[in-house]
């Protein structure tokens, strides 16, 4: 102890100045130790930090995800509309021909929901290929990222989106007229 030396040589030698040489071993071995804990404070540090961004990110993705599924129910409706209007005059033809409401109104449902299950595993495939492009060096694997569950609901829910999207599209196409459209007033 440094004070009580000062303190044992001042009493004996009243005018001496005490100067403490360390061995590079000691500084070193302090230095290392300073440098030891100074890295665990940064990695803890980085740890809290990576917590708190997943857990903003996991917020935003909560609001985000709705919208996103609104969005895209009604982009698939609206291509539905489309695609009905584009094609009238070919369900006039079919209308005319004896094709009856209820087939006709499977046959849009149907493509909505095969271009659902078209969506929804690209989709699927697309997050899987950002996510592993995104994950920390070591954890990148293509399905390692997603919770099986979500996989689960969303791969029947895709084509179910898209089939509820079409809906209104593929009924409005299966109540015309055949007549009227044939004349072109539908």
């Amino acid at each position: 102890d440094l004070a009580k030396v000062r303190a044992e040589i001042a009493g004996i030698l009243p005018d001496t100045q005490v100067i403490e040489f360390r061995t590079q071993a000691l500084v070193r071995a302090e230095a290392r130790q300073r440098a030891e804990e100074e890295a665990l404070a940064a990695v803890a540090t980085a740890k809290t930090q990576r917590a708190d961004l997943r857990l903003e990110r996991e917020h935003l993705l909560a609001i985000l995800m709705p919208l996103i599924v609104l969005g895209a129910a009604a982009w698939v409706g609206l291509l539905a509309l489309a695609n009905v209007r584009e094609r009238q005059v070919e369900i006039g033809v079919w209308r005319a021909l004896g094709l009856g409401s209820g087939k006709l109104l499977g046959l849009f449902l149907s493509r909505a929901l095969m271009v659902g299950a078209l969506g929804g595993g690209l989709g699927l495939l697309a997050g899987a290929g950002i996510a592993a492009l995104l994950a920390e060096p070591g954890t990148r694997s293509l399905w390692g990222h997603f919770d099986p569950m979500l996989i689960l609901l969303a791969v029947p829910g895709a084509p179910l989106l898209a089939a509820l999207a079409a809906w209104w599209p593929a009924l409005h196409a299966a109540r015309q007229d055949p007549a009227a459209i044939l004349r072109g007033e539908g």
